[in-house]
């Protein structure tokens, strides 16, 4: 795929679009369709699929034979299908999977060869028929579906990470088979065999599937007999750490030399990441050239400075590579971007006395900043206290607020925040436990990204634990991360912000639970040369693979701030089929506060595509002034974003997407005095709001601020309805100092949203004018995609010269 960098606009802003919506009320909604048109169109489809299959089934052995007739169902855009209607268990018809495709859902079923008029009729019954409410019959099914077709190979491919993989492209699949007929897996293993593939001896069950491992390509599985009776989907394997950890030292060490001889470190001056916590060491190879003697420090001078506990050390290795488990297995040269800092933080032996958490870090980051004041840097905090507090700011968390926000010294920081963990002895109640217990200190920080952990590792290999099984399903919560949803302050920010992989638990036949290094992720030891290689798990992991996110993309961006990064990642997320499937949209709310934003991507992060533009605006305003003794707000700012009007107008109903990300940094104010008007935490607040398609500019002013109106006290009417569909809403997407939210419309619509406003909300800044800080100014990054589903669409190109357009415009003549 073809990468494009981010466009840095200047001399304009722009942020997320916000316009509350009704979503979330349990009824469930389908686009308006005139019904008989739509019910023939899909009566005839779903016939034009049944003439393709006896036409192109048995061309190739994965289609012969077939008892079936596969069929994907495509929901319309902004819409969900209504999937208990898809399937009819007693007639044989079953959903196989459902995936998100360019933002629409399909599911793939299997509809046995003598129902294929299960559907036709409904559809028929649809286009004629009224229910006694006057509604057309079985409208929830059929204006659900925009489209039909006969599935392919390609319908059976569901993994979340990769693109689908070339026809050649050999590596371990995970196979998803539907466990009915019995003997499936018999006859599975016996079709292998003939084929002569590797196949794992390992089973996993489900109750509705089993999973085997097989190492082929797509072009064997085309050529596997009758494949699509009973297969379900497909995901790309997942290498389990377990093998590594259990070699001897001599035989780690062959894989580590060959990683690091074709390892090409960062230079000096490169970001780096700081890791906050047990001390690093250095003596382990794949951390000695990126880890330079002066940049490893103690809190405490008298303190030895090497890891003897092993955390810091583990986290490290996450942090500069990722999960080693691929990259040891891999021969591609490998270039590192960023550099590791080390600030050991804890003593090896008890607990520091006092027990100043809040100084302690934030003079340790002080400490790295004064050894190396001009390299750029995040700052992994993976160490947490107990949940006592909840969502209430301690003085740890404050500080943490107080240090990113640059309110003491100008300087803005990026700092990544573990959740932090259940104890061992509750997680054996997974997930109620995690549902109950809450993010740890000083995680319900409001500036930096607080880090919870989910999971897609499921896969035990280790013959010692047969009959053990993972806690976790994948793609869920990992079974130590803590959330934010028994919060009683529907107020606090959303906690965590992003989650990442940070392992899987097993549970053995008799209910115990335990850690597993097949479960686990890969990385640095402690202790060369007795061991190159350890495992690391739960949301410690996941905050060090986040940190690596954030020092990739300041290496990518050097001019983005701390809050832009902050704000790429959250932009990135996304939540996966399994977290949707648990929270859906009529828990939106939940799934927030279980998995913030979701899991970021670091490809969408770092690049855009043909089909998508990402443009950045980094900017500042005053929200408030002091005119006599009454503080007031200020200022809001109009951006205007260079939309490739004609290109979208001619586009006209084509499906597009439109994402906006608003991230800005808070200075803190914990005294616990209620949090009411005149004790609030946060110091100011601003939000987003974008141009409704309908609306004129005027009407847009009109309804974002008072000083337009004829007369301040009577507002000029009615103002124009919205008419796009935003995922989350006001309610969710305004807590906290980050806000997110996106809608799927027309190209036409989008057209005519090209004029995003960023204003003030209060804050203590207004209501303490005793502080003066009234008279402060707040910058804020702004990040807006537009995306269309059609990969041929030059919409990047359409977006760089609508800029070049502008370069010689003023602000105020294009926001005119």
């Amino acid at each position: 795929m073809d990468e494009y960098r981010h466009f840095l606009l200047s001399d304009t802003a722009s942020t997320e679009s916000y316009t509350s919506t009704s979503r979330g009320d349990g009824t469930f909604r389908t686009p308006p369709r005139d019904s008989a048109k739509h019910g023939h169109e899909l009566a005839d489809q779903f016939r034009e699929v049944q003439n393709k299959a006896i036409a192109e089934h048995g061309k190739e052995p994965a289609t012969e034979d077939l008892h079936i007739v596969p069929v994907t169902f495509a929901s319309a855009s902004d819409h969900e299908l209504k999937l208990e209607r898809l399937e009819n268990k007693p007639k044989g018809i079953r959903i196989l999977n459902v995936r998100e495709v360019s933002g629409r859902q399909v599911a793939t079923v299997a509809i046995p060869k003598g129902k294929i008029d299960h559907f036709v009729k409904r559809f028929e019954e649809y286009a004629t028929e009224t229910t006694k409410t006057g509604n057309p019959k079985n409208n929830d099914l059929a204006a659900s579906i925009a489209e039909v077709k006969l599935a392919v190979l390609r319908d059976y491919w569901t993994d979340s990470g990769d693109d689908y993989p070339l026809p050649t492209d050999e590596f371990w699949w995970e196979v998803w088979l539907e466990r009915s007929p019995d003997e499936v897996e018999t006859v599975f293993r016996a079709s292998a065999d003939l084929l002569g593939m590797q196949v794992s001896s390992n089973t996993v069950r489900f109750p509705e599937v089993i999973v085997i491992l097989a190492y082929a390509s797509l072009d064997r599985w085309s050529q596997f007999p009758g494949l699509l009776n009973y297969l379900a989907e497909f995901r790309r394997a997942k290498i389990v750490p377990g093998e590594f950890v259990q070699l001897p030292p001599r035989d780690q060490a062959e894989f580590i030399h060959a990683l690091r001889a074709r390892t090409t470190p960062a230079d000096t001056s490169a970001p780096a990441v700081c890791v906050l916590d047990t001390g690093v060491n250095r003596g382990n190879p794949l951390l000695e050239d990126s880890l330079a003697d002066g940049d490893v420090h103690t809190w405490n001078p008298e303190w030895p400075r090497d890891d003897r506990q092993g955390h810091g050390t583990e986290l490290a290795g996450l942090a500069l590579y990722g999960p080693l488990e691929e990259q040891l297995l891999a021969t591609d040269p490998v270039q590192l971007t960023h550099r590791l800092e080390a600030v050991k933080i804890l003593p090896d032996v008890g607990e520091n006395s006092p027990p100043d958490y809040g100084p302690i870090t934030v003079g340790s980051m002080a400490m790295a900043e004064l050894q190396a004041p001009e390299r750029s840097r995040v700052f992994c905090l993976a160490i947490t206290a107990d949940d006592r507090d909840t969502w209430r700011p301690t003085l740890w968390s404050a500080e943490l607020d107080q240090a990113c926000s640059g309110a003491l010294d100008k300087q803005q920081r990026l700092l990544f925040v573990s959740a932090g963990n259940l104890a061992a002895d509750f997680v054996a109640n997974y997930p109620d436990a995690n549902h109950i217990a809450s993010v740890q200190d000083p995680s319900q920080v409001w500036n930096a990204i607080t880090v919870g952990a989910f999971t897609d590792k499921v896969w035990i290999q280790d013959p010692t634990l047969k009959g053990w099984t993972p806690i976790a399903p994948k793609g869920r919560l990992s079974p130590a991360s803590t959330t934010s949803l028994a919060w009683d302050s529907p107020e606090w920010p959303i906690k965590p912000d992003i989650v990442l992989e940070g392992g899987n638990w097993a549970r053995d036949p008799t209910g115990f639970v335990s850690k597993t290094d097949d479960l686990s992720l890969l990385t640095t030891a402690m202790n060369p040369p007795e061991a190159l290689l350890a495992v690391s798990e739960d949301t410690s992991a996941a905050t060090a693979l986040a940190s690596r996110m954030g020092a990739t993309l300041l290496a990518e961006y050097s001019e983005f701030w701390p809050e832009t990064i902050r704000g790429l990642l959250v932009h990135s997320a996304g939540w996966t089929p399994e977290m949707l499937e648990e929270f859906p949209d009529a828990r939106r709310h939940d799934r927030m506060r279980c998995y913030g934003w979701g899991v970021p991507n670091l490809q969408r992060a770092r690049r855009c595509a043909k089909n998508v533009a990402t443009m950045i605006i980094q900017d500042s305003m005053q929200p408030f002034q002091k005119e006599g003794s009454k503080v007031s707000t200020k200022e809001m700012k109009l951006h205007a974003l260079p939309f490739p009007k004609t290109v979208l107008q001619d586009l006209a109903e084509e499906e597009v997407m439109m994402r906006v990300t608003l991230s800005y940094f808070i200075e803190p104010s914990p005294g616990r005095k209620g949090w009411n008007i005149k004790h609030r935490y946060a110091s100011h607040g601003l939000r987003f709001d974008v141009k409704r398609p309908e609306e004129s500019m005027q009407q847009l002013r009109q309804r974002l601020t008072r000083d337009v109106w004829d007369h301040p006290q009577v507002s000029p009417g009615r103002t124009v309805s919205d008419s796009r569909n935003w995922s989350l809403g006001k309610t969710l997407r305004t807590k906290g100092s980050i806000h997110s939210d996106t809608w799927r419309g027309t190209a036409s619509q989008l057209a005519e949203s090209e004029f995003v406003a960023v204003f003030p909300v209060t804050g203590w800044w207004r209501e303490r004018p005793g502080q003066e800080c009234y008279d402060n100014d707040a910058r804020y990054a702004l990040i807006i995609s537009i995306e269309s589903a059609r990969s041929d669409l030059e919409l990047h190109q359409a977006v760089h010269e609508q800029i070049t357009l502008r370069s010689t415009a003023s602000v105020t003549e294009i926001t005119v």
